[in-house]
């Protein structure tokens, strides 16, 4: 891919009938993202729904506003066919690298095993490997918490399932990175797209990688696991506060309705989690309570009682002050049962 700057438009105004520099960056842009043709979406497995046919290359022409309108409507701009402010902004927000599709978050393709494989082939110089190792792990948590699925660390030589690389600029997969502050992170479809790379996330080294809160760079925990996502078949998401909406609004560390919805359409649900607790806390004089189980993420405690305070909730602070795990029963994003 190219650099950000050779694929973002420096300026508000091109429309149809326009020329020149800007107009192939927003050609490459969408190009780059599954608007315009490309071979590159062979790469990724995906499908050719949203593309346009290729256009006059620098000239804004009826391509070019066809697959603008497209990507407008997708993320609830206003449907002008110009490059407005509002336009720019998305265009210039840090994203995935994984082309859109116009399907359901879930893409179809699955792992013909629940018990999958990881392993690192390069680290990030940001971090030192145990902080890298506790992110992927967690993050890798998030989808096993409400799936059958298992995940388990392995050397690289003992060919893993997904291959995790810290990597920059080209790095031989036909996708090269950008620098920093454009496209994070990519991975790749389960088999059979991908070939060799099936399953694999790559992550941007010239990206500051960071695991703490507030974040000092990019939150690995989040991008990691969205790009996990797309390792077991989720397509982006088109709802802003799901962890697979493709565009990084900074730290977001949990699934949503819709992650979770996705997710569980491939390979069904697991509702019981045991888990040690990070967190638990109820908002004065509401309703609302919640626990973070660990490598999980927040979750809601259904309220019981008029103030929010149930048996479960206490039974979670009990279990919190102990150190002690815990086995919950998860609807949908809510805990309504708990065992000690």
């Amino acid at each position: 891919m190219a650099a950000k700057d050779e694929i973002v438009p420096r300026a508000v105004g091109a429309k149809k009938g326009s020329k020149g520099a800007d107009v192939t960056r927003l050609q490459n842009y969408l190009r780059a993202f599954g608007y315009l043709d490309s071979d590159r979406l062979d790469d990724f497995g995906v499908g050719r729904e949203l593309a346009a046919p290729q256009p006059e290359q620098g000239t804004f022409d009826d391509f070019t506003e066809e697959a603008l309108q497209t990507f407008q409507a997708r993320y609830g701009l206003p449907v002008t066919g110009v490059v407005d402010a509002a336009t720019l902004a998305l265009l210039e927000k840090p994203r995935c690298g994984f082309p859109d599709t116009a399907e359901f978050v879930a893409q179809g393709n699955k792992w013909t095993t629940n018990d999958l494989r990881y392993g690192f082939i390069e680290f990030t110089g940001d971090l030192t490997q145990a902080q890298a190792r506790t992110a992927v792990a967690t993050a890798l948590g998030y989808w096993a918490a409400v799936t059958p699925l298992t995940f388990t660390e392995v050397p690289n030589a003992n060919d893993p399932d997904i291959r995790i690389r810290f990597v920059a600029g080209d790095h031989q997969d036909g996708s090269p990175f950008d620098g920093a502050s454009g496209v994070l992170a990519h991975a790749y479809y389960p088999p059979p797209n991908g070939g060799d790379i099936a399953g694999d996330a790559h992550f941007d080294e010239a990206e500051t990688w960071s695991v703490d809160l507030p974040a000092s760079g990019t939150d690995l925990y989040t991008v990691a696991a969205h790009e996990f996502g797309h390792s077991l078949g989720l397509a982006h998401s088109t709802v802003s506060g799901a962890l697979m909406y493709p565009y990084y609004g900074g730290p977001h560390r949990f699934l949503s309705d819709d992650d979770i919805a996705g997710i569980q359409s491939i390979y069904g649900g697991s509702p019981w989690i045991t888990a040690t607790l990070d967190s638990v806390y109820a908002t004065p004089h509401s309703k609302n309570a919640w626990a973070y189980p660990h490598g999980v993420g927040w979750r809601k405690i259904q309220p019981l009682t008029a103030d929010g305070v149930s048996n479960v909730f206490a039974t979670l602070v009990r279990a919190r002050a102990a150190g002690s795990a815990v086995t919950l029963h998860v609807t949908g994003n809510e805990i309504d049962t708990v065992y000690l």
